[in-house]
């Protein structure tokens, strides 16, 4: 039942972002450029390892919260609609029990997480009152590359892999500085399973990992 939960959302966004989009393609507007910077937070979750010796077994896995940046190039179709390519990168450590891995089992080590991803994200922003107006966003696309690093005392482990599939949902305020500048404040919830998480011997793998940050993201929108 939480699989198919997952999945018809997944459907919604993906739908919904090619009706926004193939609607705003009909008209015209100006590009602009956005710079972001954001702090996550995340869930508690598990993931799955297998490996030579043990064929699977469960990791549990504590995020602290992590650092977020982005550069977004997009194009206003209409003062209601724009759609843009966005790439991001999220940085954050974990404690992680593992029972196998070259580590003594049941510690808690510490987990270094990486995970940069190019989406594509449809908005629609409320007509302007002022200065401020709100907006809401969906988004779709992959991983470019997604590393964990496992630190212990005896060893280090680096697991890694792209090519994921990635979905937003994304609420915020713009506010107008200049006709071309204005500053934004989102908030953003990203959807991402790290599959195939992978050393370079691989000997050992992470799978069904669930990556789901909640962002607090600030950034500039300059129109050209």
């Amino acid at each position: 039942m939480k699989l198919m939960n997952s999945i018809s959302i997944k459907i919604f966004i993906l739908v919904l972002l090619l009706v926004v989009s193939f609607n705003a393609l009909a008209n015209q507007g100006d590009w602009y450029l956005k710079p972001s910077i954001g702090v996550s937070a995340f869930d508690d979750t598990d993931a799955e390892l297998n490996s030579i010796v043990n064929s699977s077994e469960k990791i549990d896995i504590e995020f602290d919260p992590g650092v977020t940046l982005g550069i977004g190039l997009g194009y206003f179709f209409t003062d209601n609609i724009s759609l843009e390519l966005s790439f991001n990168q999220h940085e954050n450590d974990a404690d992680m029990t593992f029972s196998s891995v070259g580590i003594d089992a049941n510690d808690k080590v510490e987990g270094e997480f990486k995970v940069s991803y190019l989406t594509i994200n449809s908005y629609w922003h409320v007509q302007r009152k002022g200065s401020w107006r709100p907006y809401l966003g969906v988004g779709a696309g992959i991983t470019t590359n997604a590393e964990v690093k496992v630190e212990a005392t005896s060893n280090e482990v680096t697991l890694e892999n792209d090519g994921d599939l990635v979905f937003q949902l994304i609420f915020g305020f713009d506010y107008e500085l200049t006709r071309q500048l204005a500053l934004l404040t989102e908030l953003k919830y990203t959807n991402i399973e790290l599959t195939d998480l992978q050393r370079s011997s691989a000997d050992q793998r992470l799978d069904n990992l669930q990556y789901n940050p909640f962002t607090l993201q600030f950034a500039l929108l300059y129109s050209f």
